[in-house]
């Protein structure tokens, strides 16, 4: 039908040399859905007016016969599903067809389009079609039309497009063919822009389009444009609207599209690109594809692009095709929502840096659907790190906390299962406990099963293995006879009593965890959550070992994996709920160090004596080491045949007194010795010379020979690690991301939770795979030297190539090398001393530091003789480096000497890196060192405009040191650092003594007192923020940081009249969540980890707290550890995007490396501190009054004022 006659008024005839011509041949791009709307100006003051009238649904557009429309060559044109037909004359907006999402538009045949030689030219969705020849298509608001999703434009065969060549090119989704005498149109750089969600594109005043009487035309709801799926359309991140002629297109309301945050648009598996020769190439993300100047890319939805020499382009699901575009200015750029970063390069492609890489994101509650094409990986280029812009915010998070907003968005995998609680009963049952005998205790598991079989009829119940049970029905608690008799792996039979009684609070809501999130009550799931751990971890006890909440499995046969010193280490699966969103399994690889399945005797031959034992061999020289070992272990004492008893089983206490043949014990009222004993017993010892074993309780002396005995395997130890075992342990257990996730994933299928009977009876089921969790990666710092000269952090390190330290003291120090000049065996060379001097003079010129052009060099040969070097260099000396020996001198030794006796600032290097490693890297990391202990500062950060600064604030870090289990005796070590500059590089210290078991500070109040004098010293004013970073405290301990640690440094401010605002944030690094990337190692990010500034504050993390998880360092090997952070008080009410980001930026303020640390610098240089505190209590075994403990050790005053960061 022809148009109204209006129609045709309004509609201007542009004659061919008018032609709209993109600029430097390139096409032009533009949203699904919207407007093309010519750049010809109209005169001043005129409008285009049309009225809302919609094409009703199903109508076809008629065009007469003699109404064709031709290419400008004469070449028909098919255009596929949803795109649109642009024209380059003006055309008014009732003219432009709204259609919903894949209904296709019918044309009767003999008005199809031809193209020559028999080839199809495809347009996919949302492309145009531009005309050059001044020929238009005209179609009324009634021509405008819906067609159901599939269906495409269809033409009699003959009348189809078709291409020159006999190849059928092909475009990807969202692409345009533009026809200008073989030129591509290329947008300008002004007209590239990036725009928030939901703004839209504006045009100047003069050319806005309106709508009659000021009113902006509306589609109703169900007339929008939807995806067919339901969701909206969204374009894929990096995909512009660009316009000629600098105007910008304005779509109506009625055009924009609704599309979720993050949710990128996905080409079906058909509509991938394929390289030549069968190799595919994949594109990463922002990568653009470039066409020489008049060739035209045609790609029909589902089909593949086919380049003239015959390669094969493959493109991962997700990413866009862009053509070269100009670069814009700064200032000209705009915001996109999250995962819609705009990426161009000028003429050519311009290659991503190698920060973490963002695909789009998905809404929260479909996280876990996320199909695995996103991914956030670091290292992919050596020298490149992205540097991601602030983005709009992601989606919120459930309840009021606010979570952080910059950052460049991603998504990663955690180490977090679903939970299916749908058929989970709304309350369960929960019963007392008690069995005796109390022990062994290693047999109540197997007691509680023959008493649930026997005396509960079999009722599905879940034990701990301890004091409680659960069970989803009520059990009868009134069994009279509980005795049951339980029996060992060698037959022994042991007889227990079993009784359980209802709790005092009897039924636990188990439908808590499913309305948690609604009622914000977050304290009734924890016990629900507990019964369900009990629950999850049944079918694991049958089959492993059991080690606080780990699981360990055996080691095969053959497959043991030694550690040496008579060690294995055993791989476990750790599990645990976590509430979050929702309530999540957390699993995780475990590694622990147990004593090999082994008799003693072999111990002793391969790790003890390490020879072979024969009837002259004497272990009392190695007595310390052998007990060491043994000490604490169950052993399985054998009786010979001729005794005819059962093997029983005890712990070992040490080494007896004297060897069997001449250990005595009184029998009969008689002293007989080991060996005569078993020889009475008609059993000849093989090797009486050997010591027995002291087992039993320790007042029993129960003496038993070695040869007899036998280490049981699988028994887990509360011991410290010696270093060898530490360091083989490491290689065993630093993995990369990607075998980490196959070793859980085995041992998830080792274990079947949703095979065992009393999960399924409690109605719960686990995901087979990670959850996809939304990350941002922070932008990180400019780090600051002397000059003002500043290098980039790239993957967490630096480097200082040709920078000298920010601030160095221009005095010039008197300096000291002591050496060990051993009175036995091999001597150090003196001129191996000599060109140290000379290369630490060098080093030390070159990064500002003023150290004097001679060194006092002087040999030590044992601890008396230092101490009197101490003495002479007291008062004449700035800084001494030590040379500690292999063996004699130790370290703790010489920093007792130096800093709690004559006040000595020393550098400590071993013998070894003395001798074989004084290279530059090496050197460069002792000026590091030297320059902050000589009250200089390295560097700092340089401000970010973007981000608020602080002023005036005081960084405030804590740590406690704890003994090993089995050292008890030996009090805990408090350190607390405070910064004292501008910058927060330049730190004070403190420490205390206080009882092991304790976790609080409990002199808080006078270490902070003491840091503020300090401050005050170096600023002549006091803080008006502290920020306090305690590291080392579990959740339980939240309360009691708050209750004491934060009163006292409240109180001590007080008492100075100031009241500071104080922002407490708990750093926790012991836990289990770790980040998977989708990717594969490559050779700079070997174990395949997220880049630092990785930051997850949604989802996982406590949907009542401030908390965050954030990898701030590279991990050098192994899968990197997040520390977790929690904000527990914030008088300031600083925003979490400045705390978050002043997190990181203080990882990368550590003074001791050019690289981004684990935590922040005060928590980090706390744990120095309480290290140091360490040392000094070393040599000593027995503690009294800890107040007169620590009164002997307090620091030389003078000393600590001179060189507050001595301990760096």
């Amino acid at each position: 039908p022809q148009q109204p006659q209006s129609h045709q008024e309004q509609r201007q005839q542009r004659p061919q040399q008018q032609q709209l011509q993109h600029p430097r041949g390139h096409p032009q791009q533009r949203l699904w859905g919207q407007q093309v709307q010519d750049p010809e100006e109209h005169p001043q003051g005129q409008q285009m007016q049309h009225s809302p009238r919609q094409h009703p649904q199903g109508q076809q557009i008629q065009h007469p016969q003699g109404q064709k429309m031709k290419h400008p060559d004469g070449h028909p044109q098919q255009r596929p599903q949803g795109q649109q037909i642009q024209h380059s004359q003006q055309r008014t907006q009732e003219h432009q067809m709204q259609r919903q999402q894949g209904q296709s538009q019918q044309r009767p045949q003999g008005q199809q389009m031809k193209h020559p030689e028999g080839h199809q030219q495809q347009c996919p969705q949302g492309q145009q079609i531009q005309h050059s020849q001044g020929q238009l298509q005209q179609r009324s608001q009634e021509h405008q039309m819906q067609r159901p999703q599939g269906q495409s434009q269809q033409r009699p065969q003959e009348q189809q497009m078709k291409h020159a060549e006999g190849h059928q090119q092909q475009r990807p989704q969202g692409q345009q063919i533009q026809h200008s005498q073989g030129q591509l149109q290329q947008p300008t750089r002004e007209h590239q822009m990036q725009r928030p969600q939901g703004q839209s594109q504006q045009r100047p005043q003069e050319q806005q389009m309106k709508h009659p009487e000021g009113h902006q035309q509306q589609r109703p709801q169900e007339q929008q444009m939807k995806h067919p799926d339901g969701h909206p359309q969204q374009r894929p991140q990096g995909q512009q609207i660009q316009h000629s002629q600098g105007q910008l297109q304005q779509p109506t309301r009625e055009h924009q599209m609704q599309r979720r945050q993050g949710q990128p648009q996905q080409r079906p598996q058909g509509q991938q690109m394929k390289h030549p020769e069968g190799h595919q190439q994949q594109r990463t993300q922002g990568q653009q594809m470039q066409h020489s100047q008049g060739q035209l890319q045609k790609r029909p939805q589902g089909q593949q692009m086919q380049h003239s020499q015959g390669q094969l382009q493959q493109r991962p699901q997700g990413q866009q095709l862009q053509h070269p575009l100009s670069q814009r200015p700064k200032e000209q750029q705009m915001q996109r929502p999250q995962g819609q970063l705009q990426q161009s390069s000028r003429g050519k492609q311009e290659s991503e840096p190698s920060g973490s890489q963002s695909k789009g994101s998905v809404p929260l509650e479909q996280q876990d659907l996320i199909p695995k094409t996103s991914q956030q990986q670091c290292g992919d280029q050596p020298r490149e790190q992205q540097n991601a812009q602030p983005v709009g915010p992601l989606p919120l998070q459930p309840g009021v906390i606010k979570r952080g907003t910059i950052g460049n968005p991603g998504q990663v995998a955690v180490n977090y299962l679903d939970i299916n609680m749908d058929k989970m009963p709304e309350k369960a049952f929960h019963y007392d406990v008690k069995i005796l005998p109390e022990r062994p205790k290693k047999f109540w598991r197997l007691a509680f099963e023959q008493f649930r079989v026997n005396q509960l009829g079999g009722a599905i119940a879940a034990y701990d293995g301890r004091a409680s049970c659960y069970s989803v029905d009520e059990l009868n608690t009134k069994s009279s006879n509980g005795e049951v008799t339980v029996f060992d792996r060698h037959g022994r039979s042991l007889q227990y009593t079993v009784e359980i009684k209802e709790t005092c609070d009897l039924k636990v809501d188990l439908n808590s965890l499913r309305n948690y999130m609604s009622e914000r009550i977050f304290d009734k799931p924890m016990r629900a959550m507990q019964c369900l751990e009990v629950v999850m971890a049944t079918p694991c006890h049958s089959k492993a070992i059991r080690s606080g909440r780990s699981f360990f499995k055996m080691s095969a046969p053959g497959q043991c994996r030694e550690l040496d010193d008579g060690y294995e280490a055993l791989v476990g699966l750790y599990q645990a709920f976590m509430l979050g969103d929702r309530p999540f399994l957390n699993v995780d690889i475990s590694h622990k160090s147990f004593p090999m399945d082994m008799p003693v005797l072999e111990y002793l031959e391969r790790f003890g004596m390490r020879q072979k034992i024969n009837q002259s061999t004497d272990i009392s020289h190695l007595r310390g080491t052998i007990e060491s070992f043994l000490k604490g272990i169950n052993v399985v004492y054998k009786p010979p045949k001729s005794f005819n008893s059962l093997p029983k089983y005890f712990k070992v206490n040490g080494l007896s007194r004297d060897p069997a043949s001449k250990q005595t014990f009184r029998l009969e009222d008689k002293l007989v010795t080991v060996a005569d004993y078993f020889k009475s017993r008609n059993y000849m010892l093989q090797f009486p010379q050997l010591h027995c074993l002291h087992v039993g309780h320790p007042a029993h002396n129960i003496m038993v020979p070695i040869e007899l005995c036998h280490i049981e395997g699988g028994q887990p130890l509360n011991r410290k690690d010696e270093a060898t075992q530490v360091s083989n342990m490491i290689k065993f257990a630093a993995t990369s991301t990607n075998e980490r996730k196959a070793k859980i994933m085995d041992l998830l299928k080792f274990f079947k939770h949703n095979s065992d009977p009393t999960i399924s009876r409690f109605g719960i089921r686990i995901a087979n795979d990670f959850i996809m969790v939304h990350t941002r990666t922070l932008v990180p710092p400019q780090v600051e030297y002397q000059g003002n000269k500043c290098c980039s952090v790239r993957n967490g390190s630096w480097r200082i190539d040709n920078l000298r330290f920010l601030k160095a003291k221009s005095k010039v120090h008197k300096w000291a090398i002591l050496y060990f000049d051993s009175p036995r065996g091999r001597k150090m060379p003196f001129n191996q001393v000599a060109d140290f001097e000379h290369k630490v003079l060098a080093h030390a010129t070159t990064m500002n530091v003023s150290l004097d052009k001679k060194a006092e060099i002087r040999p030590y040969r044992d601890e008396r003789n230092l101490d009197q070097c101490f003495a002479d260099l007291q008062g004449k000396c700035d800084l001494a480096f030590v040379v500690i020996p292999q063996f004699g001198v130790t370290y703790s030794t010489i920093k007792q000497k130096a800093e709690l006796q004559h006040g000595i600032l020393t550098q400590c290097i071993k013998q070894f890196t003395f001798e074989r490693k004084i290279n530059p890297q090496t050197l460069g990391n002792i000026m590091l060192k030297v320059n902050s202990k000589l009250n200089g500062i390295n560097h700092k950060l340089k401000d970010d405009p973007r981000q608020p600064i602080l002023r005036n604030v005081m960084f405030l870090g804590a740590d406690v040191s704890h003994p090993s289990p089995d050292q008890r005796e030996i009090p805990s070590v408090v350190g607390v650092a405070a910064s004292h500059d501008p910058f927060g590089g330049a730190y004070n210290m403190q420490y205390r003594l206080q009882r092991s078991t304790l976790e609080e500070i409990e002199d808080m109040e006078s270490i902070t007192l003491e840091h503020l004098h300090v401050y005050h010293k170096y600023h002549n004013e006091y803080p008006e923020h502290i920020i306090y970073y305690r590291d080392g405290v579990s959740d339980g301990q939240f309360p009691k940081i708050r209750n004491e640690e934060l009163k006292g440094i409240k109180v001590a401010c007080r008492q100075i009249g100031i009241r500071p605002k104080i922002c407490c944030i708990i750093v926790v690094k012991r836990h289990h969540t770790r980040f998977f990337p989708m990717g594969q190692p490559t050779p700079f990010n070997k174990f395949n980890n997220v880049c630092p500034g990785t930051v997850v504050d949604r989802t996982i993390v406590h949907p009542n707290e401030v908390q965050f998880f954030l990898v701030s360092h590279l991990s050098i090997q192994g899968t990197a550890k997040p520390a977790r952070y929690t904000v527990l008080e914030n008088t300031g009410r600083l925003d979490i995007d400045l705390l978050q980001q002043l997190t990181f930026n203080l990882c990368h303020m550590f003074p001791r490396c050019t690289r981004s640390v684990s935590y922040p610098a005060p928590a980090y240089l706390a744990h120095l501190v309480a290290a140091r505190g360490r040392h000094y209590l070393s040599g000593t075994d027995r503690f009294q009054d800890l107040k007169k403990e620590y009164n002997k050790r307090k620091i030389v005053p003078e000393f600590l004022n001179t060189n507050p960061m001595f301990f760096v």
